[in-house]
């Protein structure tokens, strides 16, 4: 009885012991498998963000080497002015790929083409070379006015006021600590947990703008497409050459007093130019053959705001480097300045 009793113990023990077992293996297994995806996963990542950061110094080859071939007169366009033709302009239409599978897709735009917020402050000598004019605040709140208008109710004119924002914008960029309308810049910033104070200079990056009173980053965001902080000094207006539709909508035209926003035939007129292979032009002495003037594309006879030189030279360019090794993207967005003709500068880097 006692051994039959000992064998009807030992089999479930047997068997919960077999069961512990291909518990315990079964765990280590998928532990394995659990650690070689993350490994795998680590690896394409790091893949990607190298692939991605090298899309970086294929810009800086590219933008470099085109103006060095136009300052060397290597190439077939006389007029040394940015357009969308440009070899820089063509980069994101031929993504590069790999051996190992990797594919990468380098854009490339002028930061120009974009309306420069540090533009609308004249970077003078003193205080008073260097305050915001009367031009700029009406150019500022016809631009937030459209955005408000083409906002569809999801931003409303309750909550903000385009006449209070075009000051305050143009204060935090003034150097003095006096606002437009008489009051002290420093009470909204010092008042805010923490306290900050206002730049008195130019914005080192488009966020930057949620900090102005009267900004938050509902509007910035809404707004962000239209504008850049680059060239961070300089007082150049959007370069009609290489601005995308929406942004020539916000080309200022028009005589003192009478000053407004580009309209939609304004803005086809300007793109089938572009399609013909002609440029905007101040002076189309320049280039008869290729340059439009100003009237000839509905702008007039008067001044544009901000004011521009046409044909307008790109040296400042924001790089978009977008990486993708098998299901991972990495995406590296860098201005580079090519000012100095020696060395390309990288004013920042951001990785996403």
């Amino acid at each position: 009885m006692a051994t039959r009793n000992q064998r009807g113990i030992v089999l479930p023990m047997v068997l919960i012991v077999g069961l512990v077992l291909s518990a315990s293996i079964f765990s280590f297994l998928r532990q394995s498998m659990m650690d070689s995806m993350l490994a795998r996963n680590r690896e394409l990542v790091t893949s990607a963000e190298d692939l991605a950061r090298g899309g970086v110094a294929v810009a800086k080859a590219v933008i470099f080497h085109h103006r060095f071939s136009k300052l060397m007169g290597l190439l077939d366009n006389k007029d040394p002015g940015a357009t969308l033709d440009d070899l820089w302009a063509q980069t994101h239409q031929t993504p590069l790929t790999t051996p190992w599978g990797g594919r990468l897709v380098v854009t490339i735009q002028d930061a120009g083409s974009k309306l420069n917020l540090n533009a609308l402050v004249p970077t003078g000598k003193t205080e008073e070379e260097s305050q915001p004019t009367e031009e700029a605040e009406e150019f500022l709140v016809q631009f937030l006015e459209k955005v408000l208008d083409e906002s569809k109710g999801d931003l409303s004119r309750e909550r903000y006021n385009a006449r209070d924002m075009a000051q305050n914008l143009l204060d935090y960029l003034d150097p003095d600590d006096v606002g437009i309308s008489g009051k002290r810049e420093d009470d909204y910033y010092s008042s805010q947990n923490p306290a900050y104070a206002p730049a008195n200079g130019p914005m080192l990056s488009v966020e930057e703008l949620a900090l102005v009173e009267g900004f938050d980053a509902l509007i910035v965001a809404r707004i962000k497409p239209y504008i850049t902080v680059h060239p961070l000094l300089g007082e150049e207006g959007i370069n009609i050459n290489t601005a995308p539709t929406h942004v020539l909508a916000l080309v200022q035209h028009g005589s003192s007093g009478d000053m407004r926003l580009a309209d939609e035939d304004i803005v086809r007129s300007i793109l089938k130019g572009r399609d013909q292979g002609k440029i905007i032009c101040n002076q189309t002495e320049a280039d008869p053959e290729r340059c439009l003037s100003l009237s000839e594309v509905g702008l007039g006879e008067g001044a544009l705001f901000p004011p521009v030189g046409l044909p307008q030279e790109a040296t400042v360019f924001r790089v978009i480097s977008e990486a993708q090794v098998e299901n991972v993207v990495r995406r590296v967005e860098a201005v580079i300045d090519i000012s100095n003709r020696e060395m390309p500068q990288l004013l920042s880097w951001k990785l996403l």
